[in-house]
């Protein structure tokens, strides 16, 4: 003989239920998620793993200065609100990796980051100062260029300002994949030396306003660098 045991019943209405079920589906792709399970592991929206940035400055970090007022030592839960120090570091000290972020000590623009993706701050930064593909000659607006690593990440080239620029799908994979090589030189200047050897220099494109002095004054140095005008592409 077999003995059937009632479940408790569900004290939930069918639109309820429709709705719990739906957001199963949205955050597991399955409606049978189980939170409940403590078996041998979480259920399957256990198994979630969200991401929480805390932006924490050093001093606060190793404890120095721990004073609100002022804003080099402040931390920040990003996308909510500040956070006090003892708290950042309490966070600080339960994750396993860390992401490095070198700030500009006044404006507070993301200079660096340890991570392969640069952050938005830094995206925008570069936009506005190449405002197009770098290979000489082309004028892609950058928008629809790719943010390329200089010096490529897997070899070590770091998340840098100073390592990135645009660079359109046809000479991001010119320099990937044929004899044409790139450097940077500070200042967002690009050296470019082609399969031949022959040098390009690149400028960041001047400021769409200038101040000039009043009283006239000498024009605009050339900033072309009086490089000759770039070979043509391999394709």
């Amino acid at each position: 003989a077999s003995t059937i045991i009632d479940a408790d019943p569900d004290g939930r209405t069918r639109d309820q239920i429709r709705a719990d079920i739906l957001c199963d589906m949205l955050l597991t792709g399955s409606p049978l998620a189980d939170p409940t399970i403590d078996g041998d592991g979480n259920g399957t929206l256990g198994m979630i793993r969200a991401k929480v940035q805390v932006v924490v400055p050093a001093l606060a970090l190793l404890g120095r200065d721990d004073d609100p007022a002022n804003d080099t030592t402040t931390a920040d839960l990003v996308g909510s609100a500040p956070i006090d120090p003892a708290t950042a570091r309490a966070l600080a000290g339960a994750v396993a990796t860390w992401e490095r972020l070198v700030v500009h000590p006044v404006s507070g623009q993301v200079l660096c980051t340890d991570s392969y993706r640069r952050t938005a701050s830094m995206a925008r930064l570069l936009r506005a100062r190449d405002r197009h593909c770098r290979f000489p000659g082309c004028r892609r607006p950058a928008i629809r260029c790719e943010l390329d690593h200089t010096l490529d990440y897997a070899l070590g080239g770091p998340t840098d300002i100073r390592n990135l620029c645009h660079l359109c799908q046809r000479h991001h994979s010119m320099k990937q994949f044929t004899s044409w090589g790139v450097r940077q030189l500070g200042g967002g200047v690009l050296e470019w030396t082609s399969p031949t050897g022959r040098i390009y220099i690149d400028h960041p494109p001047a400021p769409l306003v200038r101040f000039m002095p009043s009283g006239g004054g000498a024009p605009p140095p050339d900033e072309s660098g009086g490089a000759p005008p770039p070979e043509p592409a391999p394709f």
